[in-house]
């Protein structure tokens, strides 16, 4: 027996191997982004081996390409680039391009209103990043037109109206949102006195369930573990609230707003079950604690707002934000998220939107300028800088295989080609 026992062994130990390195391969070689902050939903990605070295003139461009005007980000999966614009003359598209390439493998388009609002400081066009899962890809327009379709054909599988099926209430600035896919389920943030959160059958569009009022939010839901149970958090127009997610019934709320509602970054939930909250009104930056039934803010720092920004994770208890209370002035912060202490905070790099990828933070800046820099315990390094883009871009870039995909809000995107020599 010991001989038929020493050859499984070595059979199993080359399975590990094999595995291992086929694991390993597949997060050099790249890593999709089915959604808004990413395959983790917290703006980072498993993905390494991408080019860290860049020419002083920046990383190689692979391809540009214009979209139209909107906030929307970049879904990417199985080498498809899917993103979101508006034309100026009152119609929406949805995108599907080639990764390696920028061509249009299809496109879909629709009426949908240019202007998000009348003042021109709010850019206009879709703000809500598609959502790509079992094959279909999932939208959400300003003015609430929902999306659902075949992510290989654009085929239309079924699709809906959050005011018009939902009795729902658009908010000041139009629906910003993204989608959120789990388990076959569509949630999505509708506001209105009727059902304020609604879940859908994501293959069908059926309803599953509609609950809640009060307005809508402009951050994306979450699921998170709190207790030992996956709950659904939502950072509604007026109030942070933790949800039953098979039903949809109130477990929790914690009430906080800023002018015209705008609760944007996406709550945080880190692993000790620390909810952190942020906005740029008078309550500034909340960390709260749940007990099963009932919210209590056990920190606050009122100088510290996220706008539009949701922050990236350092470590298990610790979040990199760009503070947007303070205007015109740089200032990127590690917050403890059990205590809301600075770790440590810089003014080297330029505000903007961040993701996190094999030990790096990649940065596009408000005026579009890409910073590539190293945090650790103490502190940032910036290690490099090249412009980009022009005009303002508030929109989040996204890696995946190795390729930088950054926009800007008037629709120009570039593709950047992060691939080894």
């Amino acid at each position: 027996m010991k001989r038929p026992l020493q050859a499984f062994a070595s059979v199993l130990i080359l399975i590990v191997l094999v595995r291992g390195h086929a694991l390993a391969g597949e997060t050099t070689k790249g890593v999709d982004w089915p959604q808004f902050h990413g395959p983790a939903r917290n703006n980072t990605t498993s993905e390494t081996g991408w080019r860290k070295e860049w020419p002083k003139e920046g990383p190689l461009v692979a391809w540009r390409v214009k979209v139209g005007v909107g906030m929307a980000s970049f879904a990417v999966v199985d080498e498809r680039v899917f993103t979101m614009g508006n034309d100026g003359e009152n119609q929406d598209t949805l995108f599907c391009l080639d990764l390696v390439s920028g061509k249009p493998l299809w496109r879909h388009d629709y009426p949908c209103k240019s202007a998000a609002h009348q003042m021109p400081i709010v850019p206009g066009g879709p703000s809500t990043t598609p959502c790509v899962g079992d094959g279909r890809v999932f939208t959400v327009s300003r003015e609430g037109d929902v999306f659902c379709l075949d992510a290989l054909t654009g085929k239309i599988v079924w699709q809906k109206n959050l005011l018009r099926d939902f009795h729902g209430q658009r908010p000041v600035y139009g629906y910003a949102g993204s989608p959120l896919l789990w388990q076959g389920k569509l949630i999505l943030d509708v506001g209105g006195n009727v059902g304020s959160t609604v879940c859908l059958n994501a293959a069908t569009g059926d309803t599953i369930w509609a609950q809640g009022v009060g307005e809508a939010g402009y951050s994306t839901p979450v699921v998170a573990s709190l207790r030992g149970q996956d709950r659904l958090v939502m950072f509604k127009g007026r109030e942070l609230a933790v949800l039953d997610l098979q039903k949809g019934s109130a477990i929790a709320s914690y009430a906080t707003t800023t002018n015209d509602f705008c609760n944007c970054a996406t709550p945080v939930v880190t692993a000790s079950g620390t909810i952190f909250i942020s906005h740029t009104g008078n309550d500034g930056s909340t960390g709260l604690n749940f007990d099963g039934s009932t919210l209590n803010a056990a920190w606050n720092v009122r100088d510290l707002g996220m706008l539009y920004n949701s922050g990236v994770p350092w470590g298990t208890k610790a979040l990199m934000v760009f503070n947007d209370s303070k205007r015109g002035v740089n200032d990127l912060r590690c917050l403890d998220l059990t205590t809301g202490k600075a770790l440590w905070q810089s003014a080297e790099v330029a505000k903007g939107t961040a993701i996190f990828s094999d030990g790096h933070l990649i940065v596009l800046s408000t005026t579009g300028e890409l910073q590539l820099c190293q945090p650790s315990d103490t502190g940032i390094k910036v290690l490099a800088r090249a412009p980009v883009l022009e005009n303002k871009c508030w929109v989040l870039p996204v890696l995946s295989r190795h390729r930088l995909l950054c926009r800007s809000n008037l629709g120009d995107v570039v593709c950047l080609d992060l691939r080894q020599p």
